[in-house]
């Protein structure tokens, strides 16, 4: 059995080792910077094409409230895009929204940090401040509300 693999004796070098480890090295970098970006295909959502590394940071060049429409026009209502390796959702239609936020609010908890837009004037979900924010978004824009919402 030895004579057979005999032919795989590879003499081993310092500078061969460098290139072994630099090659491997840098697969893993390439596999790291893209390998959190087919989740949204997985979930069937159209979205623009992340830079490894970065996501779709390039593509808010504009402003981030510009770049949500530009999104929706490009993309339709339900899409998605990345920051970073982070997944982010984008719904538009009032309808979706309300199943979301109102009828099965159970199943969508992890919501963006508020810290991430402070001046913002919406209000961004996160842990623990929901329960708030449903009143301050019922309080800032009651006729898209539902009323189940209303009454928190």
């Amino acid at each position: 059995m030895m004579e057979a693999l005999g032919f795989l004796k590879l003499e081993v070098n310092g500078p061969m080792v460098t290139v072994a480890l630099s090659v491997a090295l840098l697969a893993l970098l390439k596999w790291y910077s893209t390998s959190a970006f087919s989740r949204l295909e997985k979930l069937g959502l159209r979205h623009p094409k992340p830079s490894p590394f970065i996501g779709n940071l390039t593509f808010f060049r504009q402003g981030f409230w510009e770049s949500q429409m530009e999104l929706r026009k490009l993309y339709g209502p339900l899409c998605g895009y990345y920051l970073g390796r982070r997944m982010f959702i984008v719904i538009s239609e009032p309808d979706m929204i309300k199943q979301v936020l109102v009828e099965n609010f159970s199943n969508f908890t992890n919501r963006m940090p508020q810290s991430i837009m402070p001046n913002s004037s919406h209000h961004v979900a996160s842990r623990g401040m929901w329960p708030g924010g449903r009143r301050l978004a019922c309080y800032l824009h009651p006729f898209r509300m539902a009323k189940g919402i209303a009454e928190v």
